[in-house]
């Protein structure tokens, strides 16, 4: 049986860092996360061609693209029961509708884009749960203020109101399959977590919705950065490339695993630390 893969999206501030924390501390070995894409952390031939709105989105098509061919051959692998991926094409998508930027990439190049090369590329089966939130939630969950000067745009209300028709009205047409779509204003993380565990259970995942929900959320929503980290996290860029941890240190696969904002960090059997890729090879079990 092929592997699912889970993939939670939605507007800024609808809980999906928080969800995802929750996921992430539950499940065990047979589980494959891929963190936020982030352009900041690439370089060479890999890097965005162009500084511009235009080319970080057309760089983030292109590694959903790379995405969508590692995680069908993910899904093979013997070890993992499921993926989740932290966004895919559905948020390079609602970025070219609800910007206003003129050196932006049309929304219709994106969506063809999509259509004619990430969609014939995706694994057989791809859950989608969009996490809905109304502008001022979304604002009053995130202090109101941008932390970083770049961040800024995520704060404009007229974007957060086209994000959220986006995710409402359109990215059902462009998911794989029919999507949950879930408002979380008013919601606790536990019903929250519930209803994304029940996706999983009717998708044939019954044993991995349980332990969703039967294990105790972490206490911290920011925990600390892990020592063994901080010097690779400082080299990578610190808070300007990778955002805040949201995760504790947890044990994955024979290493140790800590996911940001914006990446994961993940120190290997042999002591190395980098930036995780599941992307670069199959992640297996240690012996």
């Amino acid at each position: 049986m092929n592997a699912p893969v889970l993939v939670l999206d939605g507007p800024p501030g609808a809980g999906k860092t928080s969800l995802l924390a929750r996921m992430v501390c539950a499940l065990g070995d047979d589980t494959l996360w891929f963190t936020e894409p982030n352009a900041r952390l690439a370089a060479g031939l890999d890097a965005p061609v162009h500084p511009s709105p235009a080319g970080h989105t057309l760089w983030f098509l292109r590694h959903e693209l790379d995405k969508a061919r590692a995680m069908r051959r993910l899904t093979g692998d013997e070890h993992t029961r499921l993926l989740i991926s932290d966004r895919n094409h559905l948020g390079a998508l609602a970025y070219c509708y609800a910007t206003r930027a003129e050196d932006s990439l049309p929304y219709r190049t994106a969506r063809d884009f999509y259509a004619r090369r990430i969609a014939p590329e995706l694994p057989e089966t791809v859950l989608t749960a969009i996490l809905l939130v109304s502008p001022d939630q979304s604002l009053t969950r995130r202090g109101n203020v941008a932390e970083l000067p770049r961040w800024k745009q995520w704060f404009d209300e007229g974007l957060l109101e086209r994000l959220r028709t986006f995710y409402t009205d359109i990215a059902p047409t462009l998911c794989p399959t029919p999507p949950a779509i879930i408002n979380t204003d008013g919601a606790t993380p536990a019903a929250v977590l519930a209803q994304v565990a029940g996706v999983l259970a009717d998708a044939g995942l019954g044993d991995t919705a349980q332990r969703l929900t039967s294990t105790t959320a972490p206490t911290v929503l920011r925990p600390p950065l892990a020592e063994e980290f901080a010097t690779t996290y400082t080299a990578l860029g610190g808070l300007e490339a990778l955002g805040h941890p949201f995760t504790p240190a947890i044990p994955h696969r024979g290493g140790i695993v800590q996911l940001c904002q914006l990446g994961a960090l993940r120190r290997d059997p042999a002591g190395r630390t980098r930036l995780w890729n599941p992307l670069a090879a199959p992640d297996r079990k240690a012996a």
